[in-house]
């Protein structure tokens, strides 16, 4: 058995023979054609959305919104005017592809090939109109954050059914932090109302490709733990150490991986 096959069987919650490393066992999958960063190489610069991000010491070299540059969205119940999307169905996948694969030339025999797509549907919604602003339009203008959430998440869609087709990634993994250290940064009855019923739409997106879904949600992330296995999912990461994993694993029974 080889780092592959052992990583498969602990994404899919089975019981591997060794516990699997990310660093050593998975290959990140770049997909230059997502825009969800500047271009490779840049330490700062616009994505597909429009939004300026700089790569940020705080967030371990991650990229977020630059402070002095202005949100994209200020009116929420504008989004149709203010909101850019990127344009997945005009895009040379194939020849993207091409140039990705003789740049990273991944090592789809030994390592689990994994798709990262970062900002997810609610990190999507606060990268375009700032944190704070986006909890408050779930409260002060739902249906327009609903509109919003559900053009984010078709976008997202658009992007799985022709980036998996290409690139033919073992699992597509999707970040969307719903969590700080201590709780949800929402009601559970929010998530049901304004995410959940897109990350499964988003799923069922994945699985269509044949391909594991994996989600990413940072924090103390354990009451929707019953959301994840409801919706679908194949696996969950990071589950920090500020979660009950004990009872997680119990409740996750197998079904769930724990990556």
């Amino acid at each position: 058995m080889n780092r592959k096959e052992n990583a498969l069987i602990a994404l899919k919650g089975g019981v591997p023979e060794w516990v699997p490393c990310w660093f050593n066992d998975y290959e990140l999958m770049f997909v230059s054609p997502m825009g969800e960063r500047p271009p490779l190489g840049e330490s700062k610069g616009y994505d597909a959305y429009g939004v300026h991000l700089t790569a940020s010491a705080t967030a371990g070299g991650a990229f977020t919104p630059t402070p002095s540059v202005p949100p994209v969205l200020t009116d929420i119940t504008q989004w149709q005017e203010q909101v850019h999307f990127p344009d997945y169905d005009n895009i040379d996948w194939e020849n993207a592809y091409k140039k990705d694969e003789g740049a990273f030339h991944w090592d789809r025999e030994n390592k689990v090939q994994d798709m990262f797509c970062a900002n997810g549907l609610f990190e999507r919604m606060h990268y375009l109109m700032g944190f704070e602003d986006a909890l408050c339009a779930l409260y002060e203008e739902p249906e327009a954050a609903k509109e919003l959430i559900e053009a984010i998440a078709d976008t997202k869609i658009k992007l799985i059914r022709h980036a998996l087709k290409i690139y033919k990634p073992d699992v597509f993994t999707f970040l969307d932090d719903y969590a700080h250290q201590n709780g949800l940064f929402m009601s559970i009855d929010m998530f049901r109302e304004f995410f959940k019923p897109h990350l499964k739409r988003i799923r069922d997106a994945v699985k269509e490709e044949g391909v594991l879904f994996k989600i990413h949600c940072c924090g103390n992330m354990e009451k929707l733990t019953r959301e994840y296995i409801d919706i679908g999912v194949d696996a969950v990461d990071p589950v920090q150490s500020m979660n009950d994993i004990v009872a997680m694993k119990k409740l996750l029974n197998g079904k769930v991986g724990i990556v």
